[in-house]
């Protein structure tokens, strides 16, 4: 097991536990169009429409609950068309890696073309003193790379992606049909609103928080029906989502991030 991957399943859980940083949606149905699956502290969603199906990120390696819970919200992952992926952590590409069965086989898959530089390992994911860490997932090649503002058409989806780095330098959000948002890690989310992504996670918080200004900049955000984070949840209140985008959250025992966040985010008794 690689450090990163160490780091994300063994000491995240630990150092997280009471302060009510994570909160993934539980899964189920959440709109119409979005459906999702829990896999520890993350979401993969699910939009189909007609005969069109698609996801955003691909969740953790090997991940035991995956094809079970996808059972549960009514979709077979082999049927995905294409998945596309906010940034290339094992948390959000593992479901990917070439080292494991692939549930997603038939889809087509898409990043951003910086993100690119992670898979490749021309960029460290993290740089700690003199030590740059690896990421730790492999993709098959035939993946396709996205340009900031580039727009495709999957069947009955128009798929908009825009580059926000800062918890990675190849970070997308997704904007679907003109009016879902997918915003991957760069925001955090509890009853107050949205927040600038944790600082321990993130490559460079300052440039989240820039690019996240940046971003609110080119978005009509009258129109955007809902929000989505991968490890917050998602709002209908999407003005909300950027009003505290400016400040770096904190979050200690005795005094949570958001107080509706289950103890240990790990535990999957409940799912």
């Amino acid at each position: 097991m690689s450090l990163i991957d160490y780091f994300a399943v063994h000491i995240v859980p630990r150092m997280y536990r009471g302060k009510g940083a994570l909160h993934p949606a539980p899964t189920g149905k959440l709109t119409d169009v979005v459906s999702c699956v829990r896999e520890y502290d993350v979401n993969i969603f699910f939009l189909s429409k007609d005969e069109t199906l698609i996801a955003i990120d691909a969740g953790y390696k090997s991940h035991p609950g995956l094809l079970e819970r996808c059972q549960k919200i009514g979709v077979d992952p082999a049927r995905v068309q294409a998945l596309f992926l906010t940034h290339a952590d094992p948390d959000h590409a593992g479901g990917l890696d070439v080292r494991q069965e692939n549930a997603f086989q038939n889809a087509r898959v898409y990043l951003g073309e910086r993100e690119e530089n992670y898979l490749t390992n021309t960029w460290h994911r993290k740089q700690i003193g003199p030590f740059g860490l690896k990421n730790s997932v492999t993709i098959a090649n035939g993946y396709h790379l996205l340009k900031d503002g580039q727009t495709v058409q999957i069947g009955d989806f128009k798929v908009q992606a825009f580059l926000v780095p800062g918890h990675t330098l190849g970070h997308l959000c997704y904007l679907i049909d003109d009016e879902l948002l997918f915003t991957g890690d760069s925001i955090a989310l509890n009853k107050d609103g949205g927040w600038c992504f944790f600082d321990i996670f993130n490559y460079d918080s300052r440039m989240n928080i820039a690019s996240l200004q940046a971003l609110r900049k080119k978005l009509d955000l009258g129109k955007i029906r809902y929000l989505f984070t991968s490890h917050n949840g998602y709002t209908d209140d999407p003005q909300s989502a950027f009003r505290h985008i400016d400040t770096i959250p904190t979050m200690e025992k005795g005094c949570p991030f958001d107080e509706t966040a289950p103890y240990d985010c790990f535990e999957e008794s409940e799912e």
